[in-house]
């Protein structure tokens, strides 16, 4: 058996966490945190703060390119930490982590009797970088847009919008959504814009038009993002109602793509770089004794895993493959920051809890003479399976190493790297015959929210998203999600019942040291993301 990795306890206490697809535990007991550092000289830092209170200049390592600046996905390339700075949503998450909905562009909601819509106030004073008002009729025009893109995540109590008058809207849901993680993406992940921007601009892939507390004023694409503060912005006559991350506190805010980790280590190392969250444990001490930086140890809630094809492949041959597979191999070869997976999901999540560790399963026990007994079961003739990934460094490099060892079992594996679209596009069952197993990352509102995807029988057509249909795992996991029963007994009966069948392995978590500049006196975390267009800096009020 493997050795348990020690994992990192998220401290905040809550019914329902609510964060994006991923999230990052830090030290701190709440949205801010001051890190370990060296003495540092305030002097110093205080020469850095502006005539207008801002920090002059920030610089932020990005470990992937943002490919272009549309609102549609917040979680594509690296955007959750900072996409929220050029555009915003109707409502937030409060920042204690309470799980306490806040308006946002929206000034008020009141739910109708039967609990089957909203009806949604706008503040009428909202205006995007070009003066553009904001209206409802302008939500209604973006939440159509991002359906028609097909980056509607769970949307599935969602139905419609009607416009009632320039400012207010009614939000309809197919049901009563039985609580508001639900509900999450529609409210605080879908970004809002101007249809008349948008269609001036044909689109916002280079020139973004937000309504955000920052703009953007130079992008190019693979290399950088930068953002000035918003002098103009809507909010700032609402700071006290809005949550901490709608604040400029730095006057330009430049995003750089460095893609390997070795390389945002020397640009720390040599000052081209402020902040980066991705560097590797074996190079934190490094920068816990240099006064430049402060250092905390962090733990990402988003985990990569496996999923076979449930319409191809039986549990005998997919038990083959997961025995076959040593989780230590494949999470080093993706690089320094990535640590093996002892469960479907960690301790970044609120309702993760030691008794969900899957010890003493196929994801812990690597054994390939139990994986070729299990393609003896199968029946397995040599034929070549087929695996799906998207074409990402770190994707590719995980499929690389599991087809080396899948073949030391005797398991032939071909590997299809593709665009994140074809990727969706092939998932879905039309194309079914296609391939035999998928690799990708999952994170989500919570731990039993990040199998949303993995184990829901209805996000795919009838399916999970890896084509299973399985009454008995839906029973289970409607049971773990529902307020009344989401809890570690009824969570464990799902991954029981998942690691009995097969349904999935999970490869490997992300853990790694956040560096930021010492001048840095809070940390500003957003459901567990930091946030470093929002944070304190010495000799700021």
């Amino acid at each position: 058996m493997k050795k348990k990795m020690l994992a990192l306890l998220l401290a905040v206490s809550m019914t329902v966490t609510l964060a994006a697809c991923g999230s990052v535990t830090n030290k701190g007991s709440d949205s801010k945190s001051s890190g370990t550092s060296a003495e540092v000289d305030s002097g110093d830092a205080k020469s850095h703060i502006l005539e207008n209170g801002r920090y002059d200049k920030l610089v932020v390592a990005i470990s992937e390119d943002p490919q272009d600046l549309e609102g549609d996905d917040v979680n594509l390339g690296s955007r959750y930490y900072w996409i929220y700075g050029i555009y915003e949503s109707l409502f937030d998450m409060a920042d204690d982590n309470s799980g306490e909905l806040v308006p946002c562009m929206a000034e008020s909601y009141e739910p109708s009797e039967d609990g089957t819509s909203w009806t949604v106030k706008l503040h009428n004073d909202i205006t995007d970088w070009e003066g553009n008002n904001i209206t409802a009729n302008d939500v209604k025009y973006c939440f159509e847009k991002i359906i028609a893109a097909g980056q509607a995540i769970r949307f599935d109590y969602y139905d419609s919008i009607e416009v009632i008058d320039d400012y207010t809207f009614k939000m309809n849901w197919k049901e009563v959504p039985p609580a508001i993680s639900e509900i999450e993406f529609p409210l605080v992940r879908t970004l809002i814009f101007s249809q008349k921007a948008y269609e001036d601009h044909g689109g916002m892939a280079t020139t973004p038009v937000g309504t955000g507390c920052y703009k953007v004023t130079d992008f190019v694409t693979g290399s950088k993002v930068v953002m000035e503060a918003n002098d103009d912005y809507w909010g700032l006559k609402y700071q006290d109602q809005l949550t901490g991350r709608h604040k400029a506190t730095v006057q330009t805010l430049e995003l750089d793509v460095v893609t390997e980790s070795s390389t945002a280590v020397v640009g720390l190392e040599n000052g081209t770089l402020d902040v980066c969250s991705y560097v590797p444990l074996a190079d934190e001490e490094k920068f816990t004794s240099d006064p430049r930086y402060k250092v905390e140890e962090v733990v990402q809630g988003d985990y990569w895993y496996i999923a076979p094809n449930g319409q191809r492949m039986g549990e005998d041959l997919r038990k083959a493959v997961y025995y076959a597979i040593d989780n230590q191999a494949v999470s080093t070869a993706m690089g320094g920051q990535y640590v093996p997976s002892t469960s479907l999901g960690n301790s970044a999540y609120a309702d993760y809890d030691e008794a969900l560790e899957l010890d003493g399963t196929y994801i812990t026990d690597y054994d390939v003479d139990k994986a070729k007994d299990y393609l003896d079961k199968a029946g397995y003739k040599g034929e070549t399976l087929k695996l799906i990934c998207v074409n990402n460094e770190t994707a590719t490099a995980a499929a690389q190493m599991i087809q080396v060892l899948l073949e030391q079992a005797g398991i032939k594996l071909e590997i299809n790297a593709v665009t994140n679209d074809t990727y969706n596009t092939m998932t879905s069952p039309t194309y079914s015959d296609q391939w035999d197993m998928m690799i990708n990352t999952i994170g989500g509102p919570s731990m039993v929210g990040s199998w949303h995807l993995l184990m829901d029988n209805e996000v795919n057509n009838g399916l999970t998203f890896s084509l299973i249909e399985d009454s008995k795992l839906q029973e289970l996991y409607e049971t773990a999600t529902a307020d009344a029963t989401h809890d570690t007994e009824h969570m464990r009966e799902v991954l029981d019942y998942v690691i009995d069948k097969g349904y999935l392995y999970s490869i490997a978590n992300v853990s790694t040291a956040l560096v930021y500049t010492a001048n840095m006196e809070e940390m500003y975390y957003r459901e567990g993301y930091y946030t470093p267009g929002a944070a304190k800096f010495i000799g700021q009020e």
